[in-house]
């Protein structure tokens, strides 16, 4: 399993930055001359198919794989060492294959790599250290020809690893330790804190409870009042997240943030006559604080969730699909569920946990006891079903039905069967 966590980075001799924002420029420059390469070739293949019915070898035509002539082709003109260069280049070759389908059906433009690019480093250029207490990371960039011209021929940095807290530490540990094994990472540029900073990327064996029972469902809930409800079918036990903590927060800070926006036409000597980026700086950190905490409390609720999972002994979580989420849930929708979700997939992933997602169709108007499903079952946050009389929390109910195998199919032939 591979996961990655951000470390910010200090280097003593400035002039290192510069000679990163050079590399940044000449890779996007490398990536955008990919890019055409691939096209050329894609356009070629497809008038060669049509004249000989066949695709073309690419060995045959280009003496080499598609990756080696793009390699070849840009090699001179790159300040990246050999296995950074094989890295981008196959990066930029699975980002074109993936999205060609919705470049031919115009639902997307071709790929155009802009400015502030992410430099792409191999696990083997990407050496850890650790002295008086302190992490230090040699990355190793340049070609033997840039580093001469620019670095006194040295072709690696070496940075001050800014750690954050426990958990940033634990696992820089166990990377240095080699508990964890480093992959192929990035490095990139923060525009907001104007520093750079390592993607690190890193790989363990997940801890796969074998012993949890696939075919006991965990039925989860998200909702606005509750960001997590989740119970096993016929059990009154329930998880229960109350959504107060996140709800005080996006109200405080949305105030907050709004009077900044108001206080921006009348600011101080110090936020006028620099220009919009600096009237509304207050405001961006603002937004970064919100995002920290969004990132914080889905770790938190996340993981409480699995933990719970665990102690029920299910092998499989079931949850709602809430890609095409209906407007009256905006708070829900501006809390990113998706990020929720994913985290929930990534903790799961770790105990071997299946997660399976179902159509949300009636969950919240079907009754868990009966069946029954009607509009009038549930009113805000009670359940009380028109057919047998069942009363529950609304969410709890919901949970209830999404723990059901299949359930999205079984209401599907529900509806089916009530309007014949």
């Amino acid at each position: 399993m591979v996961k990655t966590a951000r470390y910010y980075l200090i280097c003593e001799n400035k002039d290192i930055y510069k000679i990163l924002w050079k590399v940044q420029d000449n890779t996007r420059e490398i990536k955008n001359k990919a890019v055409q390469i691939l096209w050329e070739w894609h356009n070629f293949s497809h008038d060669f198919k049509k004249e000989q019915g066949d695709s073309p070898d690419p060995k045959e035509v280009l003496n080499y794989s598609v990756e080696g002539y793009i390699y070849d082709k840009l090699k001179a003109e790159s300040r990246l060492n050999t296995a950074n260069l094989s890295s981008t280049i196959q990066l930029v070759i699975k980002a074109f294959t993936t999205s060609l389908k919705d470049f031919l059906k115009g639902e997307k433009s071709i790929i155009n790599y802009k400015k502030n690019q992410p430099l792409d480093i191999c696990k083997r250029s990407i050496r850890l250290s650790h002295e008086n207490n302190i992490f230090y990371v040699d990355i190793s960039l340049l070609n033997k020809k840039f580093a001469k011209e620019c670095n006194g021929g040295s072709c690696s940095f070496k940075f001050k690893v800014v750690v954050r807290d426990k958990s940033s530490r634990a696992i820089i540990e166990r990377c240095y330790d080699k508990v964890y094994s480093v992959s192929g990472s990035k490095l990139c540029y923060d525009t907001k804190k104007k520093m750079w900073y390592l993607n690190l990327c890193y790989g363990f064996e997940p801890d796969v409870n074998t012993e949890l029972d696939k075919d006991c469902v965990l039925g989860v809930n998200l909702s606005m009042v509750h960001p997590i409800v989740a119970s096993v079918k016929d059990e009154l036990d329930r998880l229960t997240i109350d959504g107060g903590e996140l709800e005080h927060m996006r109200k405080t800070t949305e105030a907050r943030r709004i009077s900044l926006l108001r206080q921006g036409k009348n600011c101080g000597d110090g936020r006028i006559g620099h220009g919009y980026k600096k009237r509304v700086q207050p405001v961006q950190k603002i937004g970064d604080k919100i995002a920290r905490t969004r990132d914080t409390l889905n770790h938190k609720y996340s993981r409480a969730l699995i933990d719970y999972a665990v102690s029920k002994n299910c092998g499989t979580i079931q949850m709602e699909e809430l890609k095409g989420i209906a407007k009256d849930k905006v708070f829900l929708k501006n809390w990113s569920y998706y990020d929720l979700q994913q985290k929930i997939e990534n903790k799961a992933k770790e105990k071997g946990i299946d997660v399976v997602y179902i159509n949300p169709a009636y969950t919240s108007q079907r009754c868990s006891k009966c069946g029954c499903i009607h509009e009038e079952n549930r009113k805000e946050q009670d359940f009380v079903c028109l057919e047998c009389g069942f009363k529950a929390n609304a969410d709890f109910n919901a949970s209830q039905n999404i723990a059901i195998k299949d359930i999205d199919k079984i209401i599907k032939a529900e509806c089916k069967a009530v309007k014949k």
